[in-house]
């Protein structure tokens, strides 16, 4: 009875303050948030996940190489990756309230950016699916953001998402807790295929809020690719590697 009173105090709320109005970043009132989910003024000074971009992980880098050193010395399992914002900022905020706050409401926004960041890209997929929660992790949060994000661009690309057939089997420490070579074997043996049937020769869009290393997406991506032909990556935000201790 109390979280039916509380759902429909959310609902009250949300017809009389609707958060499609709002700029994703500051909540400032806006009219066309449908077409742009943020003001002027945000979009003026957002970290957008632009410039000059590892053609492989996305992640920002200098010089006239098209491969950053990482990808050079660290073999992805993963064909390309995709991020809409830099994890710093507003981004980072965003991405720690719908993980941690049940901001729930964020995922559409944040799945339109995720959208138009790959909607130019000569990419083609079959099936989109979101990088899975252990059950004790699912249990303790209630829902799987990346779930959420991974809905959302289906509604939005009109490809199915499957929530089902890749599956975290494994108890892992939280990676954000360890350096960069510890989060490479702290994934090894962590996700497994449960239903390999819509995966074969088929291209995956793999979804997750947020890539540093890659390990997480490498490790999904080397267990899916044992069905499917292709994995492309897509995330909200990509946290550059200079911010991890190696």
């Amino acid at each position: 009875m109390k979280n039916y009173f509380k759902n429909l105090y959310k609902k009250i709320m949300n017809l009389l303050f609707p958060n499609d109005l709002k700029c994703m970043f500051c909540n400032k009132d806006i009219a066309n948030a449908k077409e742009k989910p943020f003001c002027e003024e945000c979009e003026s000074k957002a970290p957008f996940n632009v410039g000059q971009r590892c053609r492989i992980c996305d992640m920002d880098m200098s010089g006239e190489s098209e491969v950053c050193d990482f990808c050079k010395n660290y073999h992805k399992h993963f064909d390309r990756s995709f991020s809409a914002m830099r994890y710093e900022k507003s981004p980072k905020s965003l991405v720690i309230k719908l993980k941690n706050n049940n901001a729930k409401y964020l995922a559409p926004k944040m799945a339109q950016l995720m959208f138009e960041r790959i909607k130019n890209e000569n990419i083609k997929f079959d099936i989109i699916i979101p990088v899975p929660l252990s059950a004790k992790s699912l249990k303790k949060r209630k829902y799987n953001q990346s779930k959420l994000l991974a809905e959302e661009l289906s509604k939005l690309t009109l490809i199915e998402v499957n929530n089902s057939c890749l599956a975290k089997i494994k108890e892992t420490k939280h990676q954000k807790n360890l350096n960069f070579n510890d989060r490479k074997t702290n994934l090894i043996g962590a996700f497994k295929v449960i239903d390999k049937k819509p995966l074969i020769n088929r291209n995956v869009l793999l979804v997750d809020d947020v890539m540093t290393t890659g390990a997480t997406a490498n490790e999904c991506s080397k267990t899916l690719k044992k069905y499917a032909n292709n994995v492309f990556v897509v995330t909200f935000a990509r946290n550059p590697l200079k911010n991890l201790e190696n």
